[in-house]
């Protein structure tokens, strides 16, 4: 019973409090309608979307690699007894790379020196002999003159001077022997110098120099390891310049030419945009991808190093597309948008897809119609719903 009666007393203290509230808004209101003072006409810089054309591209993903680059090879057989570089040392051309052993080079470098010694000693000695039978040789013609006139005149006998002319075609005959003699030691110390040079050569290959400046990128042996002619040694790429290696489908070959510059993004670089030069166009597709490859080489370029990661722009034509000013974009976060104007002239934030950038004009991709009024540079005035009047 008691039950029964708190219930009724709180069915009428509700029913009170109702009609305390309706009581209390004896004025309506409906929601959203709340008056307020309109807002001035905001003048702004107004502007028209429309269609404009700009280069199309082919966007490649490339790999930055040295213009030079080489495997440094053993030309000797030998132990390797130094190896005077890390990965990433800097070098200069002609600088000691790796020492093989030279012992045994060494001991065929004294022999070559020997020989040539040896060789020279007989032509020395070929060239006195050859002096000295032509001496007698010059002798012997002289006391065969006397012995004609002396002949002429009975004054000796015919075999005294048939002995004269013997001894004298003797001479002629040592003459020409020494000088055959001679030339023949000749050849052989042209042929002793020569094999001094194969051994000076040979023995200094036992020092394995750099050919160009350049970076170490690679060391493939290590002391006590057998060195062999071409065995590779060190990896080395060249310092300077560098150039971008590309893959280009067979459609858009036809578009790029060598000489032609394309622009290059480095993006571990800072962001920053290069000019490449088309270097070379390798004249047969890959079979499986039906591509080519395309080298570009680039400018000198602070701290770019080979292995990094490039984008190439590739012209292949013209595209239209709508374009807005950068200033006229509103970023919001991750979110991008302008403010569009309405046939009442009141503006609207819409947002937008961004594409590509062109200069300090962005690509719409969508979100705004070809011939669609938009702010071109709201500032704090622009809200949204705010009437605008062009200035």
């Amino acid at each position: 019973m008691q039950i029964k009666q708190y219930l009724k007393q709180i069915r009428m203290a509700i029913v009170l409090i109702t009609m305390i509230l309706i009581i209390g808004c004896g004025d309506e209101i409906s929601p959203g309608t709340t008056p307020s003072t309109p807002s001035a006409v905001v003048k702004t810089a107004i502007s028209v979307a429309e269609i404009v054309q700009q280069p199309a591209f082919y966007e490649a993903a490339g790999t930055v690699f040295s213009q030079m680059a080489a495997t440094v090879s053993a030309k000797v057989m030998g132990e390797i007894r130094k190896v005077l570089v890390q990965e990433g040392d800097t070098v200069a051309a002609g600088e000691p790379l790796v020492v093989i052993d030279d012992s045994q080079l060494s001991a065929y470098l004294q022999q070559a020196k020997a020989a040539l010694a040896a060789a020279t000693q007989g032509t020395d000695a070929a060239r006195a002999a050859s002096e000295s039978v032509r001496a007698a040789s010059v002798l012997a013609e002289k006391t065969l003159h006397r012995y004609e006139d002396l002949l002429e005149s009975e004054s000796v006998s015919q075999q005294e001077f048939d002995e004269v002319m013997a001894r004298y075609e003797q001479a002629i005959g040592g003459l020409s022997q020494a000088k055959a003699m001679h030339t023949a030691s000749q050849k052989q110390v042209d042929q002793a110098k020569a094999g001094l040079l194969a051994a000076k050569s040979i023995y200094a290959d036992t020092t394995v120099t750099a050919p160009y400046d350049g970076t170490v990128t690679g060391k493939l042996v290590d002391e006590g390891d057998l060195a062999a002619p071409g065995v590779p040694l060190i990896r080395l790429e060249s310092s300077g310049l560098s150039e971008v290696h590309i893959v280009v489908p067979e459609s858009y070959i036809r578009q790029v030419h060598v000489g032609d510059h394309l622009s290059v993004f480095i993006p571990s670089l800072l962001k920053s945009v290069f000019t490449g030069e088309i270097k070379i166009i390798n004249s047969a597709a890959d079979s499986s991808t039906r591509s080519f490859l395309v080298k570009v080489g680039l400018p000198e370029i602070p701290d770019i190093q080979a292995g990094m990661f490039a984008k190439v722009l590739v012209p292949i034509g013209e595209t239209s597309m709508i374009q807005v000013p950068e200033t006229a974009v509103k970023h919001h976060g991750q979110l991008s948008g302008v403010y569009i104007v309405d046939a009442d002239s009141i503006a609207h934030f819409r947002l937008i897809r961004p594409g590509r950038m062109f200069g300090d004009h962005m690509e719409v991709l969508s979100g705004i119609q070809v011939g669609g009024r938009y702010v071109t540079k709201p500032d704090h005035t622009i809200v949204d719903g705010v009437k605008v009047e062009e200035s």
